[in-house]
């Protein structure tokens, strides 16, 4: 989504040509349930280790693990693909320890302006999710939100309640942040964190010839990958990459499955590493990692300069 500041005038061009960028190109197996209704849903992975797929907590539902990680996406998304990263992190961690979860709130994302989904992510769902999370996780120790395009300001606004309402530490994940025209990127990634270790925040994104996306955020590490991506800059390359250095492979898009995985830059490994799910050694090393306005780059091998 946009990263410039978006232009009255183009505004319609604008929303067109994002539109275009988020439909998609190939759909694999659906992992969640059917929705029950036109609101944002919580999907939950099944703690069995041994079968797929999720289930909606009920009023009743408390949740037993200490440490939750969820999953959303941005403006007019049609696949499910949080639930496929999701699951594949799943897939990863010890689930007596970690809730790995999508949110699904795709029926209100769906506006004629992606800056109309970012202020009911930033308003509205973000704020549900928290509620939510708070009162499902009351112990929880860990929370790692990971939020695509306009969906980052959900995450943005959950973490902001989840910092007040719980000690839990937090773990920000932006994939090519959207910044509305007039907007302050300087609020993604600011949160009511005591002490400050407490939170971390990275933002991966792609340059694209339509200057739609690019935002550097002042809170955050920034890491520019759009070397990495074999096709056509695109906005939504950032979730399949970020996808597959949890998986290892590129799973989500036909278009890339013959693409290694390239994450590293300046020593370290970036992507899924860097999580609190991938161990705790890696964890410690990702908190002395600080805000950047020079973002990391990572390059293909042959092309690093």
């Amino acid at each position: 989504m946009p990263s410039r500041r978006e232009n009255p005038p183009g505004s319609v061009f604008l929303s067109v040509s994002l539109l275009i960028l988020a439909l998609p190109l190939c759909s694999p197996p659906l992992l969640a349930p059917a929705r029950a209704a036109d609101r944002p849903v919580l999907y939950l992975a099944n703690a069995d280790t041994d079968t797929l797929g999720f289930s909606v907590p009920t009023a009743h539902t408390v949740l037993t693990e200490p440490n939750l990680v969820v999953v959303t996406h941005g403006w007019y998304e049609r696949q499910p693909w949080p639930g496929w990263t999701a699951q594949a992190i799943a897939q990863r961690v010890d689930r007596r320890t970690w809730c790995c979860a999508w949110y699904d709130w795709r029926p209100q994302a769906r506006r004629l302006r992606p800056s109309q989904a970012a202020n009911i992510a930033r308003d509205t769902t973000g704020p549900q999710l928290a509620r939510q999370i708070v009162r499902l996780a009351p112990n929880l120790r860990h929370v790692h939100l990971i939020g695509h395009s306009a969906g980052t300001w959900l995450v943005n606004a959950a973490a902001q309640i989840i910092a007040q309402d719980t000690q839990a530490d937090i773990h920000l994940t932006f994939l090519d942040a959207y910044v509305p025209d007039g907007w302050n990127e300087q609020a993604l990634g600011r949160l009511a964190c005591q002490p400050p270790a407490r939170c971390w925040v990275e933002h991966y994104f792609t340059r694209d010839s339509l200057n739609l996306t690019e935002n550097v955020l002042p809170q955050a590490h920034n890491v520019d990958i759009t070397a990495l991506n074999p096709g056509f800059p695109g906005h939504k390359f950032p979730w399949h990459w970020y996808h597959a250095t949890v998986a290892g492979s590129y799973t989500t898009d036909e278009r890339f499955t013959t693409e290694p995985v390239f994450c590293q830059a300046n020593g370290l490994t970036y992507g899924f590493t860097r999580a609190r799910q991938s161990g705790t050694h890696p964890w410690q090393q990702t908190l002395t990692l600080k805000p950047n306005t020079k973002p990391i780059r990572i390059y293909r091998p042959a092309d690093n300069p």
